[in-house]
């Protein structure tokens, strides 16, 4: 039986996946990778090929444009010349910083948090305290939403009083941005 993986946005992790003996590992080029809409299939030859075999059967949905093609292979180049050592250490430093500035508004206890699946960057996990803030996580995570710009946080966590952020794409401006939004909303 094959064993086949979902690697979704894990393209820096497609030798730890494939080592642990996968036939076939399937990774979104869109997502880390920063390419134009696609997938990346990535294993033996002949599930490979199995996966090819649906170019004359499933239609347009599974044929990558000419200009998707070169995005995937520009964004491949790119991320190989990237010293993920130093990204990685990049984006440890913009969580802490980020931490910082938001333990200093009344109502939050922001902490990082490892990437829950083994990718090399932290979250920002910030605890929203009730008692101390002018609303709860949940009235937070949907006011950030509606607002202008409009800040989408990861929502699993809200019952429990918390907003995830995953700063990986984010610039210190906008950075700046949602810290001064969770700041105005929290004092209102």
């Amino acid at each position: 039986m094959p064993a086949i993986i979902d690697g979704a946005a894990q393209d820096v992790r497609i030798g730890d996946l494939l080592a642990t003996g996968a036939d076939l590992v399937l990774i979104s080029a869109h997502k880390y990778l920063s390419s134009p809409t696609a997938g990346l299939f990535i294993g033996r030859n002949d599930m490979v090929d199995a996966v090819r075999a649906h170019e004359k059967g499933i239609g347009r949905a599974m044929k990558p444009t000419k200009e998707a093609i070169c995005g995937v292979l520009a964004a491949i180049e790119e991320r190989q010349e990237t010293d993920l050592g130093a990204w990685s250490d990049g984006q440890e430093s913009k969580a802490a910083g980020f931490v910082k500035q938001a333990n200093e508004i009344p109502g939050v206890q922001a902490t990082s948090v490892p990437d829950p699946s083994g990718m090399p960057f932290p979250r920002a996990h910030l605890s929203i305290s009730p008692s101390q803030a002018a609303m709860e996580a949940e009235a937070l995570a949907k006011s950030l939403k509606a607002g202008d710009p409009s800040i989408w946080v990861m929502e699993h966590a809200l019952k429990d009083g918390q907003i995830i952020l995953e700063l990986v794409r984010l610039t210190e401006d906008e950075l700046e941005v949602i810290l001064a939004r969770i700041s105005k909303l929290l004092s209102l």
